[in-house]
């Protein structure tokens, strides 16, 4: 296995221009198969290894446990351990958000001020193929769009830094395989187990009940993914060379706009929200349409988020503050 990562690795040249690397463990089989596999792959490479490892405060003992497992694991490897600890469940009520949305909020707050503190260049994750085809399937079950679907990528540029995934062409049976054979003892969450969460009831309920269809399930949703990033990009591509021809003056001009494939039309919209709001975050597929809608069949306009209205006038499509809505 890991003459078939190291091949990976170079292949997809993961780790070009990356000499200091952050793993984030979290003490379980993927992580430290991962972990496992870099330090025996390092001078391959040339990477100079640390480890992360986030407690999330979440179960008590077993956590504090976990924390020291990993520090224990790097400081017998000869090498560098921070650690750190939020209070997920607090920080989640405080927001209203989920308590997993919370925990990787603030596991990635840690990872990006270690990683800064450490002077590294990348972050490295365990993500591999069955957390690809759940993410996904969850995304598909939530109704997005082939741009949506598109798969995890092996290098991610983010607001915490270049995210390295190196496992995405592993399956996680490998991966506690090779912890198995390297004689390995990985720390077991039994979160993972709890059928509250989302993921957790498609990975335990859903996967296994679509792979009595199609044994090979996973293998086709990662395909899926590939292909629709593929495609997203090279649409995003073409959107990006017509977008001065169509947009105009803070405007989308309708004339330019009706000669686009609908495909283009919906990333030039996507773009011309980010232009006009700074953003994409609160529209939706069915906002993309609503002014699509308006700009095929000449409407007035359509509301939308954030207390917003696109209005056609004249030919052009502008958006502006709703003063005739709520509030």
């Amino acid at each position: 296995m890991l003459k078939r990562f190291i091949d990976t690795c170079a292949t997809t040249k993961i780790f070009d221009d990356v000499k200091k690397v952050l793993i984030a463990v979290s003490g379980g089989a993927d992580s430290l198969a991962l972990a496992e596999l870099m330090i025996n792959s390092r001078q391959r490479f040339g990477l100079e290894i640390s480890i992360a490892h986030f407690e999330h405060g979440l179960r008590g003992q077993a956590s504090i446990d976990d924390a020291a497992f990993v520090k224990n694991f790097a400081e017998t490897r000869g090498l560098n351990f921070v650690g750190g600890q939020g209070d997920v469940k607090t920080f989640a009520a405080q927001q209203k958000i989920s308590i997993e949305t919370a925990a990787r909020i603030l596991r990635y707050e840690f990872l990006n001020d270690a990683r800064q503190r450490l002077n590294c260049d990348a972050i490295a994750t365990a993500h591999h193929a069955d957390d690809q085809a759940e993410t996904i399937l969850m995304r598909l079950l939530r109704g997005a769009t082939s741009a949506g679907l598109s798969a995890i990528k092996a290098r991610t540029l983010t607001e915490c830094g270049l995210i390295l995934r190196p496992l995405l062409n592993f399956r996680k049976a490998e991966l506690e395989t090779f912890c198995r054979e390297k004689n390995l003892s990985p720390r077991i969450d039994a979160t993972n187990f709890e059928l509250d969460a989302t993921r957790n009831k498609i990975r335990l309920e859903l996967l296994p009940t679509l792979e009595k269809f199609n044994p090979a399930l996973v293998e086709t949703l990662c395909r899926l993914g590939e292909v629709s990033a593929d495609e997203a990009e090279f649409i995003d591509v073409q959107a990006e060379k017509i977008f001065p021809v169509v947009v105009r003056d803070n405007s989308i001009v309708r004339e330019e706009f009706l000669k686009l494939h609908p495909a283009i039309q919906r990333s030039v919209i996507k773009k011309f929200f980010a232009l006009v709001t700074g953003s994409t975050k609160d529209f939706g597929f069915a906002h993309v349409e609503g002014v699509r809608k308006v700009l095929l069949n000449g409407l007035s306009g359509v509301e939308l988020p954030k207390n917003l209205r696109a209005d056609l006038r004249r030919g052009r499509l502008r958006i502006s503050n709703n003063f005739y809505g709520k509030g």
